[in-house]
């Protein structure tokens, strides 16, 4: 559903009241739209309480402070011959990261989901963490093409991924309207 960054709020603050179920979001959109929602409306956002809605996380900042330098350096070299152990430190890392944030706060924002995506990490992760009390909504630069969500449409076709198809469920994502 295309709706303004004002509308998403007010949808979002009413899906925030309930503590049980799954409460995984998305809001989708072009990178400047989706700057243009966290700069404006997430900034402005209280919650029901009159508290302001979480700063996003950048996640591939958070998983690569996560790594240390050293480690890093040695993902690097040792990428292309052990693919899957690269995959698996960064599934833990994405985890252990979503565990953490969920402990301080009952809603997290989540942005520049970038390495997810390029690492093929298990996204279930994330449905699994979005419930009872715990909400996650993820901004991801896509749009919807029919039945399913094309992320990173803005970039070369060659780094243009699709969302799994059920991962949001469809009255829990948004894409924003306007250019």
């Amino acid at each position: 559903m295309k709706l303004t960054g004002p509308q998403i709020i007010s949808q979002l603050r009413d899906k925030l009241g309930f503590d049980v179920g799954r409460h995984l979001y998305a809001v989708l959109g072009g990178y400047e739209q989706l700057a243009q929602f966290e700069r404006h409306d997430l900034a402005e956002a209280r919650d029901a309480h009159s508290q302001p809605f979480p700063v996003p996380f950048n996640v591939n900042r958070e998983l690569l402070a996560r790594i240390g330098d050293d480690d890093l350096r040695h993902l690097v070299k040792v990428e292309a011959r052990r693919f899957n152990a690269v995959q698996r430190h960064l599934n833990n890392a994405f985890d252990q990261l979503l565990q953490e944030l969920l402990q301080q706060n009952r809603l997290i924002i989540l942005k520049q989901l970038e390495l997810l995506f390029a690492y093929s990490l298990d996204l279930s992760v994330l449905r699994t963490r979005a419930s009872n009390q715990s909400h996650i909504l993820l901004l991801l630069p896509g749009v919807r093409q029919g039945e399913r969500l094309a992320i990173f449409h803005e970039a070369d076709e060659r780094f243009q991924r699709t969302v799994p198809q059920n991962l949001v469920a469809d009255n829990h994502l948004w894409e924003l309207t306007g250019g």
